[in-house]
């Protein structure tokens, strides 16, 4: 009987807790301690499930719970906070009053209390924020924001309380903002180190939990993309700490949130489609005009919205390729359809807008007779006329060099890639060496940079002529040459050579 009845005793320390139905009426009282009572067989221990939104039996050890607490620094997101704002009273059993339901009230700490059944509580440290990081908060209770606004905790980066500033202040902004409900403000490190919501504003987790968010960094020749709601994209040159606005969002590739500008040099270009209007200086831009930005006048390019770069092959870039003497390349104006040559010693850097690099067929016969014996010459020309007869059938008359390229690129085996996903970031590790500017001096010898060379099949038909032999060159226009050797001549893209035919009568054999 003795241990019957302690088990029906309910003991609280200090800073604990209790919730005890009343099976005969229903009532729901709170014991907060410290407090001993005996329970009435009626009575039952119960606990409120926050998931399920109601009360569950248990046995008395675990109907006792400890109180909400909030250190200096910290806060409590109160929902349903009562209608006189008085939470149960210590050492005393208390009646359930009247709750708003639904409501949700922000209080700053140091403090703590026992909770009314049906009272649900989130303790959450206050937000520190370094000059890089910010808060995106929303607004839930207009009425509540309004009142409450000037009760937020903030701190400013040099420690003075702005609890009695006004809100352009804070935000950084002209005007008071706009605190309709649904409405997401920025709270940005740079001018506010600290900051505790007020009741009516909550501040808004990342996909990843977390309250404060990164802003971006730039470094020089860095760069970052803001996508607005409304479809306009910002871009944004360093160095610069971003912080974007509240209806906007950084542009990710890879992964990645920041990007580095394009360098460009004489040899390099890059093909641009205006697709906005703009005026640079004294010169307009119209939507559909196309811009090729070299080295020349460009050495470093960072992308604006009005622009979108065209790619070929995947490539942004064009570059110049190199002629040596002695060897040319065939090139084509896109808008004419007339065909040049050009000559080595020469960097040639076309201009994608209106030309392009062309490769000439050789038919068969024409290989057997100019290079006799070249299989080699023969096979790859044979390539190219089945290509070209691919073309024909779509209503296309020509190759373009890259193009082939691809298709080169394509039946060759792609090496293996890895992963383009950047990494989780992990704490970084502390460096045991030195860290300071330093010259680092080689004790080996470094090979120079060079290049190799091998137009052997992309350049223009080359015919190689030994002493004493001599071709006549003809072309579609109707003119004709003869070239003596020894040397070496290139052949336009219209040109051919004639050849030779002798009469087989008599007295002549075949």
């Amino acid at each position: 009987m003795s241990d019957t009845n302690r088990e029906r005793d309910l003991v609280l320390a200090p800073n604990e807790f209790a919730f005890i139905s009343d099976q005969t009426k229903g009532n729901i009282n709170v014991y907060v301690g410290p407090y001993k009572t005996s329970l009435a067989n009626t009575d039952k221990p119960v606990i409120f499930d926050e998931l399920l939104k109601r009360f569950e039996k248990c046995n008395l050890e675990e109907s006792i719970q400890t109180f909400s607490t909030a250190p200096e620094g910290w806060y409590l997101v109160l929902k349903n906070p009562p209608l006189d704002n008085k939470q149960p009273k210590t050492g005393t059993s208390n009646s359930l009053p009247d709750l708003q339901i639904g409501r949700k009230v922000n209080i700053p700490g140091p403090v703590f209390f026992a909770l009314w059944p049906g009272q649900m509580v989130r303790v959450i440290p206050g937000h520190h924020l370094r000059s890089n990081q910010y808060l995106l908060v929303r607004v839930y209770d207009e009425e509540e924001a309004r009142r409450n606004w000037g009760k937020a905790v903030i701190k400013t980066k040099s420690g003075a309380d702005l609890e009695s500033e006004t809100p352009d202040e804070v935000t950084g902004k002209e005007e008071i903002p706009d605190l309709t409900i649904g409405k997401t403000l920025v709270i940005k490190g740079d001018m506010v180190s600290f900051y505790i919501p007020p009741t009516g504003v909550e501040v808004v987790r990342d996909g990843y939990s977390n309250y404060v968010r990164e802003a971006v960094t730039l470094e020089r020749l860095e760069y970052c993309i803001l996508l607005d709601e409304s479809g306009n994209k910002r871009y944004i040159q360093g160095p610069a700490v971003v912080f974007p606005e509240p209806t906007e969002e950084f542009v990710k590739l890879n992964g990645y949130r920041k990007f580095k500008a394009i360098e460009l040099n004489e040899n390099s270009g890059l093909y641009i489609k205006v697709i906005a209007p703009y005026k640079e200086g004294k010169t307009e831009y119209d939507a559909g005009s196309e811009l090729f930005i070299t080295g020349k006048d460009t050495m470093i390019y960072y992308p604006r919205p009005e622009h979108a770069i065209i790619k070929y092959g995947g490539r942004e870039k064009h570059y110049a390729v190199a002629i040596p003497a002695g060897e040319g390349r065939y090139y084509m104006n896109r808008n004419t359809g007339q065909i040049y040559l050009k000559k080595g010693p020469s960097i040639f850097l076309p201009d994608p807008r209106e030309e392009v690099f062309v490769r000439r067929v050789l038919h068969p016969k024409q290989v057997a007779l100019w290079f006799p014996g070249n299989a080699e010459a023969l096979a790859y020309n044979r390539q190219l006329q089945a290509e070209l007869e691919r073309k024909q059938r779509s209503d296309q008359f020509y190759i373009e060099d890259s193009e082939l390229q691809a298709l080169q690129s394509e039946a060759a085996p792609a090496p293996a890639q890895a992963s383009e996903a950047p990494k989780l970031r992990k704490k970084e590790a502390t460096s045991e060496e030195m860290a300071s500017d330093e010259f680092s001096r080689s004790q080996s010898f470094t090979q120079p940079r060079s290049i190799v060379l091998d137009t052997k099949y992309e350049g223009a038909v080359t015919i190689n002529l030994w002493t004493g032999y001599a071709v006549q060159v003809v072309s579609k226009t109707g003119t004709r040459k003869v070239i003596v050797g020894p040397q070496t001549y290139l052949l336009e893209y219209d040109e051919s050579l004639e050849a030779m035919e002798l009469s087989t009568g008599v007295p002549k054999t075949e």
